[in-house]
């Protein structure tokens, strides 16, 4: 799921970023390269980080819920069942 994740995060900046300059150059193709690192490199890296950043908050997501999920049960044991 993570590759799948990466690969459309990639996709997704590969076009927001070059969207312009490849319509600019396919009407226009005597504009000149855009630099190999700003058009792939640059779109791969943003791909990965943003990948990166959000796995890691997902993972803390469910870090969270598990924690609450075993505070709850411990809360409902403390109140309901030792209390009886």
């Amino acid at each position: 799921m993570i590759i799948v994740s990466l690969i459309i995060n990639i996709l997704i900046f590969f076009a927001v970023l070059n969207y312009s300059y490849l319509n600019k150059k396919r009407h226009d193709p005597d504009l000149p390269d855009k630099p190999f690192a700003q058009m792939c490199l640059f779109p791969v890296c943003l791909g990965i980080i943003f990948t990166i950043l959000v796995d890691a908050f997902r993972g803390v997501m469910f870090y969270q819920l598990i924690l609450f999920v075993l505070a709850a049960i411990l809360l409902y044991w403390i109140f309901f069942k030792v209390g009886k």
